[in-house]
């Protein structure tokens, strides 16, 4: 396998950069089931009573690294005031989801435990049904395995583990770097095994550039014909229909999904795929992916339309 990751590695990447990445990876990622409408909004608030419920994702929406984004405790609590379901869908995969609940929780958000849903939640579901395996667990020291329900071997800040690995999962990246993915590379030539990606994310932004995520290291892989890889969270559509699924357990009934709208701040993730999974998306522009950039540019380069266009909630 080619490695290609050393520009991406050690500079910074530029906002135009990420959406080549992202467009030149698109085969990958489910296809948008419609065009949305492109309309533009001032708030959550203004458009409230279009929806029955409300899917968030947390970065760029919510909170900008550990800071909470002004209004959004009111702009959430006024939702469930007027009766909206609201929840989390993150892919957020590094440690288990109880942390993120108890980081709103130290925020005063209002979602309860069954309201907050994480790639990682996906890739435990998946792993149940799984043979017992040893893997090699791409995250921190803090990634739990047991919770996870995994035997095998944390190979972030080490990988000197990695010849009893059978299997690869890619959870975050806090701790891994371009020598330790050529390291994996280089031993896994020619093998067959299966890699699961816990968080599809290719970059993600950070305060002054981004940061590359388990969906950019597997991508050697992906194009490879002697690894079987899975994909869980954002914008595959399992994660999607987990959260619809949940909101209809949560409301005791169903409805149409365009009246469920996917809130976030990537066009490649959230809103491609809401719109592939048919729900509705609203594009958030001030505080994540697009803050101080041309959205409307990279809407018709990459033709993925959002339904609707709001600076925050």
């Amino acid at each position: 396998m080619s490695t290609y990751h050393n520009y991406f590695s050690q500079n910074k990447l530029s906002i135009n950069e990420v959406i080549d990445l992202y467009e030149s990876n698109r085969s990958i990622f489910p296809k948008p089931s419609r065009m949305g409408k492109l309309k533009v909004a001032n708030s959550i608030s203004e458009i409230s009573e279009k929806f029955d419920a409300f899917i968030f994702d947390s970065y760029g929406v919510l909170n900008t690294g550990s800071l909470l984004i002004k209004n959004v405790k009111d702009a959430l609590i006024e939702l469930k005031e007027k009766g909206k379901i609201i929840n989390v869908l993150t892919n957020g995969a590094s440690y288990p989801t109880s942390n993120k609940v108890s980081l709103f929780n130290s925020w005063c958000l209002p979602f309860e435990n069954e309201e907050v849903i994480s790639s990682r939640d996906l890739l435990k579901d998946y792993l149940k049904n799984q043979d017992q395996i040893k893997w090699g667990v791409i995250g921190s020291p803090g990634s739990d395995l047991n919770e996870l329900g995994v035997n095998g071997h944390i190979l972030g800040e080490s990988i000197s583990k990695l010849n009893e690995c059978e299997g690869i999962i890619y959870l975050g990246c806090e701790y891994w770097d371009q020598n330790k993915q050529i390291k994996l590379e280089h031993k896994l030539q020619n093998t067959s095994m299966k890699i699961l990606v816990g968080n599809p994310d290719i970059v993600a932004p950070q305060k002054s550039s981004f940061s590359i995520e388990p969906g950019f290291w597997s991508l050697n892989f992906h194009k490879s014909k002697y690894f079987d890889i899975e994909y869980f969270g954002k914008p595959h559509l399992d994660i999607f229909e987990k959260a619809i699924q949940n909101i209809f357990k949560i409301s005791q009934r169903k409805f149409n999904l365009d009246r469920i709208a996917m809130i976030g701040d990537s066009l490649h993730t959230d809103v491609l795929g809401g719109l592939a999974s048919g729900i509705s998306t609203v594009l958030v522009t001030n505080h994540g992916l697009f803050k101080n950039h041309d959205y409307q540019k990279e809407i018709l380069r990459t033709q993925i339309y959002p339904d609707w266009i709001i600076p925050s909630i």
